[in-house]
């Protein structure tokens, strides 16, 4: 969370939120400061619903310096999924309590509402049921690990089984993973020996055996791409798509496409990367010759480019010597290969 508005609503609160925007300052936030109040000179011009909307585009965060309920009233129109949504925070004009009324774990709301009590002496309301109990939370463990959660209506499941006291079963993919920290005592991993499914899986692929399970997924899968000069992004992205597919491998899962550096201005492929919001990294023919692994050959691509395979030395290359999960897979010019780089999860 980097970005965050705070509006006031009085003179007061307008002084309290001039505090609080150079305190964040000071921890590197960008922090913007708006006033909506009659005899402010730079008041706000639009509607208050009108600059909420817009700050909801733009913001990680947004505080109200005044009453819940015009927060409340204002942000209203605009929620929509606890997975998207800025956090929202109320505090009073006297500064006495800070609460986070929306996304206060996937959102950030209740850490940032901490860190701005103690910049402001302020009291932290936490409200969730995770916290108040000081229960293992899912949704903040996915976000402190850059995990997707693939459910909200399971996780919420799952948040509701802890808070009943009963044991959460944990299955972690460990070819490529480091477990950092001491599992918490709400959870237990899985092995061989329990008869029991797993209400967890922390993975880049789905196990067929295990139905209605939670996956969190790791951001650590990095596509390989070759294709033919021109190809169209929606042939790469289809390509991209059965491949992951076939592979079982989770869409949610690629963070970095890479290719040769004859390609690095190959607007499909780019297309594709900004669509989803994905690295695009290139390298040479020598470095991809000597990347190291078991690789399909092509003297046909060995002679066009250098390098007798292109998409999954890519892959592995970028990864940094990962697992090569998917081999090459070519269909219409567009030739795809994945590696998984390694992970790790943090319970600390």
């Amino acid at each position: 969370m980097k970005k965050i508005a705070v509006i006031s609503f009085t003179a007061r609160g307008s002084e309290l939120a001039e505090k609080i925007r150079h305190a964040l300052a000071l921890e590197e936030y960008e922090t913007v400061v708006a006033k909506k109040y009659k005899h402010a000179e730079d008041s706000v011009k639009e509607s208050l619903a009108e600059w909420t909307k817009e700050q909801f585009q733009m913001q990680d965060a947004i505080i109200f310096v005044g009453a819940a309920g015009i927060a409340v009233r204002a942000i209203a129109p605009f929620i929509k999924t606890k997975a998207k949504d800025p956090a929202i925070l109320v505090i009073d004009e006297q500064g006495n309590y800070c609460i986070p009324i929306l996304s206060g774990h996937l959102g950030g709301a209740n850490e940032l509402a901490k860190e701005v009590s103690e910049k402001t002496g302020a009291l932290a309301v936490i409200t969730t049921a995770t916290d108040i109990n000081d229960k293992w939370a899912v949704d903040v463990f996915a976000k402190k690990n850059n995990l997707v959660i693939s459910d909200m209506k399971r996780a919420k499941e799952i948040s509701a089984k802890i808070l009943r006291g009963k044991r959460i079963i944990i299955y972690i993919e460990d070819s490529c993973c480091e477990i950092r920290g001491k599992i918490p005592d709400e959870l237990c991993l899985w092995t061989e020996e329990l008869a029991e499914k797993p209400d967890i899986v922390i993975g880049v692929q789905k196990k067929k055996l295990w139905e209605d399970v939670l996956y969190l997924i790791p951001r650590s899968v990095v596509l390989g791409i070759g294709c033919r000069k021109g190809t169209r992004e929606t042939s790469i992205e289809k390509q991209v798509s059965d491949a992951l597919r076939n592979a079982e491998v989770f869409f949610e899962s690629m963070c970095v496409a890479a290719s040769i550096d004859l390609k690095k201005e190959e607007e499909g492929i780019l297309a594709f990367c900004r669509k989803y919001h994905i690295e695009f990294v290139t390298f040479d023919a020598d470095t991809l010759q000597n990347t190291q692994g078991d690789f399909c050959t092509s003297a046909f691509v060995e002679q066009t480019t250098g390098v007798d395979n292109v998409c999954e030395r890519s892959a592995v290359c970028a990864s940094e010597g990962g697992n090569l999960l998917i081999h090459k897979q070519a269909k219409d010019g567009v030739t795809v290969a994945a590696a998984v780089k390694r992970w790790s999860v943090s319970f600390e």
